[in-house]
């Protein structure tokens, strides 16, 4: 075989694999693709060999502080991040990551050190406005705060960070309706990574309990709305004669479509899903989903325009313990930048009959436990139309 033709059957090869190539490109790359795909470990094994190959290139270094990171390794992060910036030395990015884990280690003023560099190589970076601005208000300086959280939501106007509700954290602002669907998007493309795997959040196992408790026969029409990656559909689907989920997040229901609970999956608002599709259900069910949602009277009476005669609004959210207030943004700080509001059990008990409900159930209970354990309190509400 001479050269050229040689060539013209190399060409037709497919690319070596991982396994069996020393390529740092290629090893690279498939560490990406193994992070994208949740398997951290394959992910930090192949991007150390490409370093081992190559350790000349900084996002090798940049991408390994990132999956180092998730898998909780905050040190050996900050490491390859410091790597990734004496290779790169504007390493925006890298400077803004690497400020994000001297916070969580506690080391302010090395963070703020390293988000103020972050700024010097790339001003108009949204993300670093946005972490001086968490920073700030961290340490009580609102003013400075809100000047960064402006700035922010100027570079990013869709506000996929939730700046607006953050600025109603602050006292600064009024609160927004809802969480923008930015947000949600960018918040649930990176929890559909791990949230199958997630064993301190409790939502799905309150809505599954609450149904099981009131419904009076199997074999319901049920609405998942905000269904996720399917956990509540795994719990409910032995009482559905059909079972359909909608979401706004494209990266949840392609776990969902995974799993083969639903009978329909639909990616759309689920309000507007709700008043699109009237008397076409026995139970609707929102496992932390009007969470992001300050006012629920257009969420109420969507899902009583859905409901068929006696159906079943089962739903839970975070209890605000301050029955003045029907609802407000979030107090925890972890939860409001989360885009999550809190509402009162006497705003509910208000609410359902003016929409069309009578109160099945209504009680408090430990929703999740956050970073530290510590409980989340929530409320299940088990609504019926009227």
């Amino acid at each position: 075989m001479n050269r050229k033709q040689r060539r013209a059957s190399e060409k037709g090869r497919p690319p070596p694999s991982p396994a069996d190539t020393r390529d740092p490109i290629i090893l690279h790359a498939a560490g990406v693709e193994a992070f994208r795909a949740g398997n951290l470990d394959l992910a930090a094994d192949l991007i150390t060999r490409a370093i081992a190959a190559n350790g000349r290139m900084p996002d090798f270094h940049y991408n390994l502080a990132i999956v180092l990171r998730a898998r909780g390794k905050l040190q050996e992060a900050a490491a390859s991040y410091e790597r990734a910036i004496l290779l790169k030395p504007d390493y925006a990015d890298a400077y803004n990551n690497l400020g994000n884990i001297c916070k969580t280690l506690g080391l302010l003023d090395k963070a703020r050190a390293c988000f103020e560099q972050a700024l010097l190589c790339k001003p108009d970076n949204a993300d670093t406005h946005y972490n001086l601005g968490i920073l700030r208000s961290d340490t009580g300086d609102k003013d400075q705060a809100a000047l960064h959280f402006s700035r922010c939501l100027d570079l990013d106007p869709d506000d996929s960070r939730g700046v607006r509700i953050l600025l109603a954290h602050l006292g600064l602002a009024s609160a927004p309706e809802r969480t923008s669907p930015a947000q949600l998007l960018s918040i649930y493309d990176v929890r559909s990574r791990f949230w199958d795997r997630e064993n301190s959040y409790f939502g799905h196992a309150l809505v599954a309990e609450g149904l099981q408790q009131h419904a009076a026969h199997h074999k319901l029409d049920i609405l998942d709305i905000g269904c996720g990656t399917g956990l509540v559909g795994a719990l409910v689907r032995p009482l559905a004669s059909r079972l359909d989920g909608v979401d706004i997040s494209p990266a949840m229901l392609e776990k969902a479509r995974d799993k083969k609970l639903y009978d329909g999956l639909d990616q759309a608002d689920f309000v507007s899903f709700m008043s699109g599709h009237k008397d076409s259900y026995d139970a609707i069910l929102g496992a932390a989903t009007l969470i992001h949602f300050g006012d629920l009277h257009a969420v109420f009476q969507a899902a009583a325009a859905s409901l068929r005669n006696n159906g079943l609004f089962v739903f839970t959210l975070f209890s605000s313990g301050a029955e003045e207030t029907d609802f407000a943004v979030a107090s925890n700080d972890k939860l409001a930048q989360s885009g999550c509001y809190t509402h009162s059990a006497g705003y509910v008990e208000r609410l359902a009959p003016e929409s069309g409900f009578s109160v099945q159930m209504l009680k408090t209970a430990i929703h999740e436990r956050d970073q530290n354990g510590d409980p989340v309190p929530g409320l299940l509400a088990v609504l019926r139309r009227v």
